[in-house]
């Protein structure tokens, strides 16, 4: 049996283990994925055992998806630009690392706005859900204003990137056409507001990474009318169905996948 690992610190529920777990199964693939909670200090041990064969994979989430880096062999255009890998392979004895967060990102906002070219975005977060949103709207054409709230990080994300690094929101004269949210702030029991009430006005998408949790930023959008305000559900499932074609080489049981998503968030809530 395939044994992929989910790791990520502090991580007691992951999505993504029962979702794949039940597509495995539908087409007949001896494979099973584990989440772990993983101190970061044992990331080398991990990682040798991926090297060794005694596991076939790691799906990395926060915060290894930077660290994780260094134990490549191989990396795909993407991990190299986005500086973020959220899938390791071991493939014929070496690491070759992967990002399909970015898919996620892509498919998510073009459900609603297909045509990026020439669109404004705006995206608050230099993490790496952050790098993977704004790589896939660069590819797609957009220019990319980034906020984040700590200034150090953000500039640098936005200078690796080549993007527009926004100081201060307030004072901030632009109206963004669709806004992402890929800070934490989704991921908290107390919410507080980042977006400006006018930058609203003009957006018609706004995208949260967080799933799982009330979003008072999706609430926000939908509170100012914005047309599409989409979920962290979408952008996971948008990111775990070339997750499970990659490592399987099969094509994945969508609508299967999407209603396991759905029944997985509901024993979560229970």
């Amino acid at each position: 049996m395939k044994k992929f690992w989910i790791i990520g610190h502090p991580l007691s529920f992951c999505l993504t283990t029962p979702v794949m777990n039940g597509a495995l199964k539908a087409v007949d693939v001896d494979g099973e994925f584990e989440t772990h909670d993983l101190p970061p200090e044992d990331l080398p041990k991990v990682m040798e055992k991926l090297r060794n064969g005694e596991l076939s994979g790691v799906v990395a989430t926060m915060p290894f998806k930077t660290p994780s880096l260094e134990y490549l062999d191989e990396a795909s255009p993407e991990v190299k630009t986005i500086n973020a890998v959220n899938v390791i392979l071991n493939e014929n004895g070496k690491l070759h690392g992967y990002n399909t967060d970015w898919l996620g990102a892509k498919g998510a906002i073009e459900m609603a706005m297909p045509n990026l070219a020439g669109k404004n975005a705006l995206i608050l977060g230099a993490g790496g859900a952050a790098r993977a949103a704004a790589y896939a709207l660069k590819m797609a054409g957009a220019h990319v204003d980034t906020w984040n709230r700590t200034p150090e990080k953000g500039k640098a994300f936005a200078e690796k990137m080549g993007l527009h690094w926004v100081e201060n929101l307030d004072s901030w004269g632009e109206e963004p056409d669709l806004i992402v949210n890929a800070t934490a702030s989704s991921d908290q029991s107390r919410q507080s507001t980042i977006v400006p009430y006018r930058m609203w006005q003009r957006a018609q998408l706004a995208l949260d990474a967080v799933y799982g949790k009330t979003s008072l930023f999706l609430e926000e959008a939908k509170a100012s009318n914005v047309p599409y305000a989409i979920s962290g559900e979408v952008w996971f499932l948008k990111q775990v169905v070339p997750l499970f074609e990659l490592i399987t080489g099969k094509k994945a049981p969508v609508e299967l996948m999407a209603r396991l998503t759905a029944e997985a968030q509901e024993i979560q809530r229970a």
